[in-house]
């Protein structure tokens, strides 16, 4: 017996926006975005650093429920957060996709990096379903099981009420999504039941890495090889451009995972990083951190961040604008001590960095800018040897 079900289609003109999320009504559907980064340059989430900017469901819904939405997203990662808890959809395979419980999450980066598929393809329509009962939790994606559990902490809770928080008012239900990422809302319809939500199994299973095997050896040509053709045409033309580069040199490094191809210009104290995953493939550059020795130690060797964006603004002001933006902010994930935090003034503006790295989409304009700003950096480093000035700054520690 599966009890009376409750159905609440939820009006998308009530959703409310808190912090820098924003909501844009397009006829039948809610256009969300934000204008902070709500995660690290790593994806990892952690702890409360999402909290700060999402868009809210109107009221509290209980277990056991249902959770159904029809989306379409152009790029990482949509978080779906439930109580105290939260599911990531379409991050890179490498970063966290951890299932965070509703009622006791851990707040810890990397585990269960196994136990989730969470990807979705972008620019088409998705349909998910997310059913939380109190002995088990499916996730459903567009119509393929993609995690199955009874093992989530919330249903250890020996009174069923401490699972709908205190004096049963229920779990609040937030949307998030990544800086740089547009979320094109379709429908979202909550249902409720007083026993619990019918589920139907699919052919999930979790999967362990088998111990004591090796992993496999990453090259370049294998990952390229691994791509869509147009991603990795993409990938070539860039590899192509950094390799041609003078005076600036970069050496390119192959992560032994296979989710990193960076290169670094060592001279220059920048470097230009692709994280690789299918079509969720995004990439960034930024000036590198030494963090070889103790935390007190830690420097960059250069930073020319405000000087080359000024350059930069002298002939096409609006890539300036695009690139500053495009910086990924400190989310305060770490304390107000972290060493890797890097403040930037431009154009009457301010911007505290984490890691003083640009994020960017893998598209041809977001391609077209990195190079175009590696042209203006060349030429401002050219100018500097010219005229016999140090490239490398002294030590400099972070803001």
């Amino acid at each position: 017996m599966n009890g009376k079900l409750t159905t609440h289609e939820i009006d998308l003109a009530t959703l409310k926006p808190n912090g820098k999320a924003q909501i844009e009504l397009d006829g039948n559907t809610a256009k969300i975005w934000t204008t902070h980064s709500i995660t690290p340059q790593s994806f990892n989430l952690i702890g409360d650093t999402l909290k700060g900017h999402y868009v809210s469901l109107p009221g509290k819904y209980r277990l056991p429920l249902r959770i159904d939405m029809t989306f379409n997203l152009d790029f990482p990662a949509f978080i779906l957060l439930v109580g105290n808890g939260h599911i990531t959809f379409a991050s890179p395979w490498q970063d966290n996709r951890k299932i965070e419980d509703i009622i006791k999450p851990t707040g810890k980066p990397n585990q269960d990096l196994y136990s989730y598929d969470n990807y979705i393809p972008f620019n088409e329509n998705i349909h998910v379903s997310v059913i939380y009962n109190h002995d088990e939790m499916q996730i459903i994606i567009n119509d393929e099981e993609r995690f199955y559990s009874r093992k989530q902490v919330y249903m250890k809770a020996k009174n069923k009420a401490d699972v709908n928080m205190a004096n049963q008012e229920g779990l609040g239900i937030k949307l998030a999504v990544s800086k740089r990422s547009l979320l094109t809302m379709k429908s979202i319809t909550v249902i409720e039941s007083d026993d619990s939500i019918p589920i139907k199994r699919g052919e999930f299973k979790e999967y362990i890495p088998p111990e004591g095997k090796e992993r496999p050896k990453h090259t370049f040509d294998s990952i390229i090889a691994s791509l869509p053709e147009s991603i990795a045409k993409s990938i070539l033309g860039m590899d192509n451009f950094l390799k041609s580069m003078r005076p600036m040199k970069f050496k390119r490094v192959v992560d032994k995972n296979g989710a990193k191809i960076s290169y670094i210009a060592s001279d220059f104290g920048i470097s230009y990083a692709l994280y690789v995953s299918g079509a969720q493939t995004f990439h960034s550059f930024g000036w590198y951190i030494v963090c070889d020795g103790k935390a007190d130690t830690w420097h960059v060797k250069a930073d020319f961040m405000e000087e080359t964006l000024n350059e930069i603004a002298k002939t096409d002001p609006a890539l300036s604008e695009r690139i500053f933006y495009a910086i990924n902010d400190c989310i305060n994930c770490h304390s107000s001590r972290c060493l890797c935090k890097r403040l930037y003034t431009f154009n009457g503006q301010k911007r505290l960095a984490c890691h003083g790295r640009v994020m960017l989409h893998m598209c041809d304009d977001d391609i077209n800018d990195v190079k175009a700003f590696f042209t203006y950096l060349n030429a401002f480093m050219e100018r500097k040897i010219e005229k016999g000035e140090p490239i490398l700054e002294k030590v400099l520690m972070m803001q």
